[in-house]
C-alpha cells in the first residue's frame, strides 16, 4: 500500500511539472516583482522554450532607459519548482500559479513574479 502511494504521488508529481512546462513554453511579460510593477522606462521578459516534458532554453530580456539586454538561460521543473541557469547561477523558483493568462513564481528571496503571456 504504502508503494502505491508513493508511485500516485510521483507520477502527479511528474504531471503537474509537465503541465507546468508546458504552460510556461512562450514569451511572458513580467507584471510584478514583490508587488511592484515596473517603472516606466523599464520592462522585463522571459521566453521559454520547451525542448522536452520537463526541460528547455530561454532569454531574460530586460529595458532598462532605452537600453535592452538579453541573457541566455537553461531551465527544467521537478517538483513544482523552476531550476534556472543563468550565467553559471542556479536560482530556484517555487511555481504557485500555472494558468494560460498567468503565472506566478516565488523567487529564492521570497518575491512574487507575476508574468502574462505576451
Amino acid at each position: 500500500m504504502v508503494l502505491l502511494v508513493a508511485v500516485l504521488a510521483v507520477a502527479s508529481s511528474c504531471s503537474k511539472d509537465a503541465k507546468i512546462n508546458k504552460r510556461l513554453d512562450g514569451e511572458w511579460k513580467v507584471v510584478t516583482i514583490g508587488g511592484i510593477a515596473p517603472e516606466i522606462d523599464e520592462s522585463y521578459t522571459l521566453k521559454f522554450n520547451k525542448e522536452d516534458k520537463l526541460t528547455g532554453n530561454g532569454t531574460f530580456t530586460y529595458t532598462f532607459m532605452g537600453q535592452s539586454f538579453t541573457d541566455a538561460f537553461t531551465y527544467s521543473v521537478l517538483d513544482q519548482k523552476i531550476t534556472l541557469i543563468l550565467d553559471g547561477t542556479a536560482e530556484i523558483w517555487s511555481v504557485t500559479k500555472y494558468e494560460k493568462d498567468r503565472m506566478e513564481m516565488v523567487d529564492t528571496d521570497g518575491d512574487v513574479w507575476v508574468l502574462d503571456p505576451k
